[in-house]
């Protein structure tokens, strides 16, 4: 018994079984964590083409359905350049119905969305994994993108302007907005993604100037393509 007893703790404390042990990497820098989380779905150098559809909703008297296609370029794992265009028009709300209705009689004087091309760039501040339901990690990055272009839209109601062509407005814009990938595999991605456009909107009805904003949500699909 005692023969088995040693035999037993000299196996425990032997080199062998300390050899088990798992290795001890000490206290990590801030700097050392990538050593440990490296990314699987590299960025630097990727061209990406995202076809998104989506809806303009938060007009007061429109709503907008809109596609939309971009390319970009990331020229690091945190900065891309993206150009957009999109196309889409603005239909009458509830709002501009009941207005336009016999009851008010007031025709408002209301630009509907037709179609944009903006650029600028997408900072990706953060790349993460989530874990559902203990079965499948998704890997997704989150990204603010800082665009500018101009925006072409038109009167909702032809009657107010006399000339057709003062129908139209070609508005300067600047928009910003936060967005997601969430990476599926063989460089594909879904692209998530909420836009305020702001625009100067020169309108002929009443000779007037307005701040008019666009905020679009929009779902697409990436292809990634030329990454490290």
């Amino acid at each position: 018994m005692i023969c088995t007893t040693l035999t037993a703790l000299g196996w425990l404390f032997s080199p062998l079984a300390f050899a088990q042990d798992p290795v001890d990497l000490g206290v990590l820098r801030n700097s050392e964590v990538q050593v440990v989380q490296r990314r699987i779905y590299a960025m630097k150098g990727a061209t990406e083409i995202t076809a998104s559809a989506g809806v303009i909703p938060f007009d007061p008297y429109t709503i907008a359905p809109k596609a939309q296609i971009s390319y970009g370029k990331h020229s690091s794992e945190s900065m891309a350049w993206e150009v957009q265009a999109g196309a889409g028009y603005g239909l009458k709300n509830a709002t501009y119905r009941t207005l336009d209705s016999p009851a008010y009689g007031k025709v408002p004087e209301a630009y509907r969305y037709l179609g944009s091309v903006t650029g600028g760039v997408l900072w990706t501040p953060v790349y993460a994994k989530m874990n559902y339901q203990g079965q499948r990690v998704f890997h997704h990055s989150l990204y603010v993108p800082a665009v500018m272009g101009a925006t072409v839209e038109q009167t909702v109601d032809e009657n107010l302007v006399s000339n057709t062509m003062d129908r139209f407005s070609v508005a300067p814009t600047l928009g910003v907005g936060l967005g997601a990938r969430i990476f599926l595999h063989d460089g594909k991605a879904v692209r998530i993604e909420l836009r305020d456009d702001w625009m100067v909107q020169k309108r002929s009805g009443s000779d007037t100037w307005a701040l008019k904003q666009n905020v679009g949500i929009h779902v697409g699909y990436s292809l990634i393509s030329g990454g490290k």
